[in-house]
Parts: C-alpha cells; structure tokens; sequence
C-alpha cells in the first residue's frame, strides 16, 4: 500500500512539473497578450497612458481679471514626452465655463517613464459667476480651484498644496 501511495504521489508531481515547465505565463493568458492595448473594465479611461477615473482632481490656480476667468494648473503626465493642450469655451449665455484638456504622445521616440508634470493655462471671457467645469482626455474630472492673489503671476506659479 506505501508503495502505491508513493507511487501515485510520484506520477502526480511528475505530471504538474511537465505541464509547468517551459513558461511563467499562466495556462489562461495567451503568450502574444498585448497587455498596453487591454481595455480598462474598472470605469477607468486610459488615453496614451495617461488614466482617468471619476475621481480624478485636477488642481489649478484662478483669477476673474477684466471680465476673463483665467485657470491655470498641472497635471502630472507619465513621460517626459507627452505633451498637454488646453482650450476653454464659454456657453453662449457667458454662464457655464467648459475647459477641455487633451494629453498626446510623441510616437517617434524614445522615452523614460518618469512623471512629468506639465502646465496648462486657458482664458476665457464670461461672467464672473460663471461655473466652471472640466474635462481630461473627454472624462469629466473634478476641478479644484484656488484662488490666486491680486500679485499672482499665472504664467509663472507654484502650486502649494499640502498632502
């Protein structure tokens, strides 16, 4: 009876090393699984890279001078070679604020994957209560705004921000 039970315990561990051998990869995942181009199932938007979820905040300084609304903040990207452009736009009624920020990627190069924070500043003319909203890579984000000083320099700003 031991020298079937040591037998059986033999074949079996044989079995499952042959099947193991020869991959890391579980049985489940293909070998050519492309895992950069898998789509996100958790709510989740990933454009170049860059992820947006509904709880994503994106923080800006802001002033209203001579009827503008002028935002201007940073958003961290993963390299050094994505490039951020921003554009707002005023509801027809002067009312509403929408401002559209979009990340791209150079393709033809090499890059190290190191955040980079890059900087954004948009003007746009409506009322001074106007609501202001925001957009990253077409998901809505949640704009946190602080308001600038009377002597802050929106095209050279720091923002101090407490964690």
């Amino acid at each position: 009876m031991l020298v079937v039970g040591v037998g059986f315990f033999l074949v079996l561990l044989f079995t499952n090393r042959e099947k193991s051998s020869g991959t890391d990869v579980p049985p489940e995942a293909p070998l050519n699984a492309d895992w950069t181009t898998a789509p996100a199932t958790d709510g989740t938007t990933t454009a170049n890279n860059v992820t947006v979820t509904p709880k994503t905040v994106v923080t800006a300084k802001h002033a209203y001078r001579n009827g503008m609304h002028i935002v201007a903040g940073e958003i961290p990207l993963p390299t050094p070679c994505h490039l951020l452009e921003a554009k707002g736009t005023a509801s027809d009624d002067k009312k509403a604020v929408a401002i559209a920020i979009v990340s791209s990627i150079k393709t033809d190069e090499m890059c190290a994957q190191v955040i980079t924070p890059a900087r954004f500043k948009v003007s746009v003319k409506a009322l001074q209560s106007a609501k202001l909203s925001a957009t990253l890579n077409g998901q809505a984000v949640t704009l946190n705004l602080i308001e600038a000083g009377a002597d802050d320099d929106l095209d050279n700003f720091e923002l101090y921000i407490k964690g």
